[in-house]
């Protein structure tokens, strides 16, 4: 019986292979390739392409008052960062400087490890009883006023300090992780050993059950209190925009609303023969199992998960870094033509990755890490460029590419400046968001650059969920309603990447975007351009609100179509003028503003 039902899985595989031949062919006709197109009109967009600027303001019109040390600069550049993305107003405050205003603060962000940095116990207490809210942003040092002012925060015992190793999310403060564990063993953070109040339920807890973030009204107004360090990481900001939400009855921000998912090395050629993982699975070599297995299956997730793929083209992997670039080796346009298409007919997009692999830097030291060849000169760089872009061309010669992704995530500074003129077409650039201690990456912020290039880098990546990822995710989806992700087709047929197979491991890649999809099926998915323009759409607007007990008015100018942002509230929605809304979570709406002026009315 066995033996019957492997024969009828060759047969199948051979045939499938038969047919997948025959459809390669058809796609590489000149009516199919000069049919596939689209519609690049940066002229429609120049209004939202111009250089992304800086929300700081005045201390009299801030909303926010930072107040750091220099041992907490990281944690400071960190809030602003947040802040400027969620259009909040805000002052930084040099603790060495002197006391902060307070009357001039209605939300004080300390960014150090001492409430005495704010002022005397009376000081502190009048604040917040009059209405103020004091936001703890990293652990306490338990100093003399801490000890007289801890009562207030809701801390009803202390002991020494703590190691946090994993945490517990508790709440939705951050959206859609409620109940979900990070890091378990993977972080070493310092906490206080505290107990807090019965009536206060924390936000976050670590592993051994001690609260990491709670909310405490005084009088009139809020304590929030971070009792961990990580808020000072680029990968935490959502930790930020959620501790902002806590005391507040209504809290609306903008979001960028977009879900991009990139496959690296893709269309890229394929090496001849065999590789014993994939040979020994299914009896293919490695050109027909990518066509007839590790690609339906991502066509398959595609549909299942609504994800929507751009892939980042290679012409070649030779190593070469001196013209002619002549690709004597890869000249063969299969693989562009045929994956290319599918790519592009299942709404997907084809962004340029290199040449072939070596990333575009002159620093041979850098080069050397990722064992590649560096470049001798820009010139060389930019005739490799415009090969890659003559390449693309007699493949799809109606096809504008306006994204680039960088071999390994390193651009350096020179290659960045030749690449709009080498490629005029380009609007999005992908590389990082997370810090690389390394200092090879080209590491990113979500901007628009003076070349009127969209900087939009990426999240996360692999096939599987880690602690690290998955913490990455929902800090990005809370912060900017952002997911952006990123694998390589190479992962499955590599011995300490691939988990011993191809069928194990999408199973683990199902599991993983299932859960995705199920906890966030409120994010559109789009491509790296269409990403590119929400997010251009969302960074050079400017947002204005006016609230009171009952409304929400919005003002959005430019308007551009759409634009989206996060409500977090605990009242009822009577009425929504010019926009929609959509429950994403307990308390939490996705709005989507239609006019350049919009009003949310509550019962």
């Amino acid at each position: 019986m066995k033996e019957l039902l492997k024969t009828k899985k060759i047969i199948f595989i051979l045939a499938l292979i038969l047919i997948s031949g025959i459809a390669l062919q058809l796609s590489r006709s000149s009516f199919v390739l000069k049919s596939v197109e689209n519609e690049l009109d940066l002229t429609v967009n120049a209004h939202l392409l111009h250089k992304s600027t800086s929300r700081s303001q005045s201390v009299s019109d801030a909303a926010y008052c930072i107040l750091y040390n220099a041992e907490h600069e990281k944690l400071k550049n960190n809030i602003e960062q947040t802040l400027h993305y969620m259009q909040k107003s805000y002052k930084s405050y040099d603790a060495a400087l002197g006391k902060i205003e307070l009357s001039r603060c209605p939300n004080v962000l300390l960014a150090t490890a001492y409430l005495d940095d704010i002022g005397t116990v009376e000081q502190i207490e009048g604040y917040v009883k009059n209405g103020g809210t004091i936001f703890a942003m990293t652990t306490l040092e338990p100093t003399s006023l801490f000890i007289t002012v801890s009562p207030h925060l809701g801390i009803i015992s202390y002991s020494d300090f703590t190691t946090t190793t994993g945490i517990e999310v508790t709440s939705n403060f951050l959206i859609g992780a409620k109940g979900q564990f990070f890091f378990n063993e993977d972080l070493e953070d310092s906490s206080l050993n505290i107990a807090i109040e019965s009536n206060i339920s924390p936000a976050m807890k670590n592993l051994k059950g001690i609260p990491l973030l709670w909310a405490k009204p005084y009088g009139k107004g809020h304590f929030v209190v971070l009792n961990v360090n990580i808020a000072a990481e680029k990968y935490s900001r959502g930790i930020i925009a959620g501790m902002l939400s806590l005391p507040k009855e209504t809290f609306i921000y903008p979001v960028i609303n977009a879900k991009t998912f990139f496959i690296d090395d893709f269309p890229a050629p394929i090496a001849k023969g065999r590789n014993d993982i994939i040979y020994k699975e299914f009896k293919l070599d490695l050109a027909d199992f990518y066509r007839n297995i590790w690609w339906p299956d991502m066509l398959e997730a595609a549909k299942k998960f609504n994800l929507v793929y751009t892939g980042a083209l290679i012409e070649s992997y030779e190593d070469n870094v001196t013209p002619p670039y002549d690709n004597s080796q890869d000249i063969e346009l299969t693989y562009l033509v045929g994956f290319g298409r599918e790519l592009i007919n299942s709404d997907g997009e084809i962004g340029y990755h290199g040449y072939n692999h070596q990333s575009l830097t002159m620093d041979a030291a850098i080069s050397k890490t990722f064992g590649y060849n560096h470049w001798h000169s820009l010139e060389d760089m930019e005739n490799s460029l415009r090969e890659l872009e003559s390449y693309t061309n007699k493949a799809f010669p109606s096809y504008d590419v306006s994204s680039y992704i960088p071999p390994s995530n390193v651009l350096s500074i020179e290659a960045r400046g030749i690449l709009k003129k080498a490629l005029p077409n380009l609007l999005v650039i992908s590389s990082l968001y997370s810090e690389d201690i390394s200092k090879r990456a080209y590491v990113q912020e979500f901007e628009v650059s003076e070349d009127k290039v969209v900087e939009m880098p990426r999240v996360s990546s692999g096939y599987f969920p880690t602690s690290i990822n998955e913490w990455e995710i929902v800090n990005a989806i809370t912060s900017l309603g952002f997911i952006s992700h990123f694998i390589h087709p190479d992962d499955v047929i590599s011995e300490d990447r691939s988990k011993g197979g191809w069928t194990s491991m999408f199973e683990e890649f199902e599991q993983f975007f299932g859960d995705i999809h199920k906890r966030y099926p409120w994010i559109d998915a789009t491509t790296a351009t269409n990403g590119a323009l929400k997010t251009a759409s969302m960074i050079n607007s400017t947002v204005r609100f006016h609230e009171n007990s009952s409304t929400i008015k919005g003002s959005i100018e430019p308007f551009y179509e759409q634009h989206d942002f996060i409500l977090r509230t605990e009242k009822a929605i009577k009425k929504a003028t010019h926009c929609t809304y959509e429950k994403i979570d307990d308390n939490t709406y996705l709005v989507k503003a239609t006019n350049t002026t919009f009003e949310i009315t509550f019962k």
